[in-house]
């Protein structure tokens, strides 16, 4: 919240100078009672959070040149822009721009639609509740400015605390994020206003104030990401936001928070989705080996050195292929998704297939390839995975994913029998096969990889893929599937230039450069990325005809016989020939379902009631991710977050806030229909493999 003031003269200059003067003076004749406020400031962090007490116990500023203006409030000159942070009267100018924010609201946006055709009872009831958005909406006027109760706030830049102050007293908040990067800011506005009150505020059950001080853009949203977990990410989409002051640092955490909404907002999984994965699941175990961790050290140096290319299907696959068959004996290939079907019908035959899309459509494409050529290939995916996918490999494995309900029932069966094995969880494996292929590349320890195909979005909605690939049939597309209507993003490309992307190209993209920033922190570990496609932060852009690859030829079949050896074991014992719903505590998950159920009754008045209803059972779900229940909270947490977000973004979305509440209660109604049919779908839960449809064989040129 910068003055506009600009010292451009030396009359200006002399004249701040003995403004200043006398600020200091003021300063200091008040140092009694700024020393109190400060200590009173203190004792209550110490008691709610110890750890902001510890940090600035002996805390000393770098900017020094604090001073007192006329109306007793602090101010500062900042010499790294030459002028105050504040005008002559903070306060009004807080209020000020506090009052013009919350007149125009900046808040961040999701827009579900109803999804046709699919078969899943979680689509059903999330149409429903769709359905009644339409309905209920009728008649009611938008709303404007922000609304007296919000359920969510950050606030970018906490200079002082004025106008957090001025914020709380215009308005009540539930979950609050504070974020302030410049840690002197946050030090003088423990003299500069009282904590206690915002304190005690958000220490009431059901309100959350969390800080992030001093820390990155990137360690931000980190941050913010673990906690919004816990609170809840079906606020997430329905946050408001302020910024208290323009930096670079500020201008930079905003960006970054932007660029990476997405992983707020995708990912969330469904109910049947857990289904399916639960029976795949046990149903893939006796085909298959699973993935263990014995240390890094398991694999010879050699090995970890050889160059590792992980090649995507898209438009940038062809351009770069002739080089693939140029290094082919000194590269070990691992292969993505779609892939397959390319690289057979361009003579390439990759030594690793990922794969991790759990329905059938995904097996399917292996029909147009020949037994011999998948048996040169080890096929490796997830816990999810369709089990169809492990019976076309002579060779394969599958490691856990992270958040399925099959990887807590997998886990908590062979722990409950002695099995202490280190079974891996492939974390930022999603959404697409590209994040699978980087996940076990970071597995099993590979120092030097390369990008190709892998473009995350196109410069040319009419060219998406390899024109080699199944999507394209005699230069034209094939019908099995097209991008021509679909919603795009715009983002920078790795040679330069504009890339367009779909959400979940986007994603697959922030998820491939969260893991890198892991993999940079190894000594010897780099990445290239070769395609014409999107720019993956932390990966080193590199033209095709730039490529340098010296290494010895290697013997493909013994780094395959060596990596398997390391890291893949058989599956426990105790999880064979299991029946699903055995596992699954079916009534346990009802009584469970029945309690989601209620609290929706005549005492619900208001937005802060229903907040504080959905956060409850939020808490309820939470709570059994640290159980032996832990996999009733996978099975529920992905569907209750799309219901209470659209029942959250209706409430909202309305001036009248009684009457959107009076009618919110039937977008409540759906999902509690959903919940009392569930138990009955887990009872049949064995059942749930996906049976497919004709789709890809009729549409897919493989």
């Amino acid at each position: 919240m910068q003055s506009e003031e600009n010292f451009s003269s030396l009359g200006q200059a002399e004249a701040f100078a003995s403004m200043f003067e006398r600020g200091a003076a003021r300063l200091k004749e008040n140092d009694h009672e700024l020393t109190e406020r400060y200590l009173r400031n203190m004792t209550v962090f110490s008691q709610v959070m110890p750890h902001i007490f510890e940090s600035f116990q002996d805390y000393q500023p770098k900017k020094r040149h604090i001073y007192m203006e006329e109306g007793g409030e602090l101010n500062l000159y900042r010499e790294d822009i030459g002028v105050p942070l504040f005008s002559n009267t903070p306060r009004a100018q807080a209020e000020d721009k506090v009052r013009r924010a919350l007149l125009k609201p900046n808040k961040t946006v999701l827009n579900l639609e109803r999804t046709a055709n699919h078969p899943s009872r979680h689509v059903y009831y999330s149409n429903k509740i769709l359905d009644q958005v339409e309905c209920q909406s009728e008649g009611l006027n938008p709303q404007d400015g922000w609304p007296e109760f919000v359920g969510s706030t950050i606030v970018f830049g906490i200079e002082f605390g004025y106008q957090l102050e001025m914020l709380l007293a215009e308005r009540q908040i539930k979950h609050l994020y504070l974020y302030e990067r410049d840690l002197d800011f946050f030090y003088y506005s423990l003299f500069a206003i009282e904590w206690q009150n915002i304190l005690e505020t958000f220490n009431r059950d059901g309100r959350t104030i969390h800080f992030f001080l001093g820390v990155s853009s990137e360690e931000f949203t980190e941050k913010y990401l673990r906690q919004l977990e816990e609170n809840g990410f079906f606020m997430a989409p329905e946050t408001f936001l302020h910024v208290g002051y323009t930096s670079p640092e500020n201008d930079q955490a905003i960006e970054y928070f932007k660029k990476h909404y997405a992983r707020q907002i995708m990912g969330w999984g469904f109910f049947d989705d857990a289904l399916i994965g639960i029976a795949q699941g046990l149903k893939s175990l006796p085909k298959t080996k699973i993935a263990h961790f014995q240390g890094q050290d398991i694999l010879p140096k050699w090995v970890k050195n050889i160059p590792v290319f992980i090649l995507g299907n898209g438009p940038s696959l062809d351009q770069g292929i002739e080089l693939v068959k140029e290094v082919r004996d000194q590269v070990l290939l691992i292969c993505c998704g779609s892939t397959i079907n390319t690289l057979k019908k361009l003579g390439v035959t990759p030594d690793i297939h990922v794969d991790i899309e759990r329905l059938k459509q995904t097996v399917d494409k292996f029909q147009f390839l020949d037994q011999d050529y998948l048996d040169k290939i080890w096929g490796l995916s997830v816990n999810v995975m369709h089990p169809g996918l492990f019976d076309c490999f002579k060779r394969s494995g599958m490691a856990m994913k992270p958040g399925e309900a099959i990887t807590s029932l997998m886990l908590n069966q062979a722990r409950s029998h002695g099995d202490s094995k280190e079974y891996v969880q492939l974390n930022f494996c999603n959404p697409v096969v590209a994040n699978l292929a980087l996940s076990y590349v970071h597995l099993f320890g590979f120092n030097n990889v390369y990008y190709l195909g892998v473009d995350n979005g196109f410069k040319d909605k009419g060219s998406h893929h390899s024109v080699h690939s199944g999507y394209y049939k005699d230069g034209k597309e094939s019908g099995f599937q097209t991008f021509k209507e679909a919603k795009l993003v715009e983002r920078e490309g790795n040679f330069g230039g504009t890339i367009y992307a779909t959400g979940i190209m986007d994603t697959s993209r922030v998820q491939l450069e969260s893991l890198t920033r892991q993999l940079n922190k190894r000594r010897n570990f780099a990445s290239f990325n070769l395609s014409d496609g999107a720019k993956i932060e932390g990966v080193t852009p590199l033209h095709i005809d730039d490529v340098l690859i010296t290494d010895p030829k290697i013997d493909h079949a013994k780094v395959i016989d060596i990596l398997e050896s390391a890291f893949f074991t058989d599956p426990p014992e105790s999880l064979l020939d299991k029946a699903a719903d055995a596992l699954i505590s079916v009534e346990d998950f009802r009584k469970i379902s029945q309690t989601l159920q209620q609290g929706w009754d005549a005492g619900i008045r208001t937005r802060a009631h229903v907040c504080d209803l959905l956060w409850s059972h939020h808490r309820q779900i939470y709570f059994l991710k640290g159980s032996v229940h832990r996999h009733i909270y996978d099975l529920l947490i992905g569907s209750f977050t799309y219901s209470a977000f659209l029942i959250v973004q209706f409430i909202f979305k309305f001036e009248d806030e009684s009457e959107a509440i009076e009618r919110a209660r039937h977008l409540f109604e759906p999902w509690c229909e959903f919940l009392e049919e569930m138990p009955s779908m887990l009872q049949q839960a064995s059942e749930y493999v996906d049976q497919g449809n004709d789709h890809l064989i009729t549409y897919y040129n493989g």
